[in-house]
């Protein structure tokens, strides 16, 4: 029974590795916060948005709260928030994307045309931040 684990490990180990552009693992201590509209300097804290991210630090939010729940997608190659296309979860650990580039829909801003984004998307490897179709600046701080 012991040999079974270690080699389960091991396989899971190697998938991980393989596939580390495309398995986003949950980061507990990153914190997300948000603008209370356009132009507004006051951030409130908010707690139930999950992140995720990968190996290149593309960032991956959830929210499951009803209603107003949502995913976006940021990453690094494209800057352009949006909902992945197909998304596999283990609810609150990790979840896997189709490709390393993975295929979203990009969020847009009421009023403007598709394919017109005025996300502002800055990222580091300790922050991103971006404009959401509402207007409010998100900034997420990972540690």
């Amino acid at each position: 029974m012991k040999r079974l684990l270690v080699l389960a490990f091991f396989v899971l180990l190697a998938l991980v590795l393989f596939n580390r552009q495309r398995v986003y693992l949950r980061d507990p201590l990153a914190t997300v916060y948000k603008s209370s509209g356009p132009g507004d300097s006051a951030m409130s804290k908010q707690a139930d948005v999950q992140v995720y991210i990968n190996y290149s630090n593309d960032i991956l939010l959830m929210r499951d709260a009803q209603p107003g729940g949502y995913t976006l997608l940021v990453q690094h190659w494209n800057k352009t928030p949006g909902t992945p296309v197909q998304l596999k979860c283990i609810h609150w650990m990790a979840c896997m994307t189709d490709a390393a580039q993975a295929a979203i829909l990009p969020v847009q801003s009421a009023g403007k045309a598709p394919g017109n984004s005025d996300a502002k998307v800055q990222m580091t490897n300790r922050e991103m931040s971006f404009v959401d179709p509402q207007g409010s600046l998100i900034r997420v701080q990972l540690r």
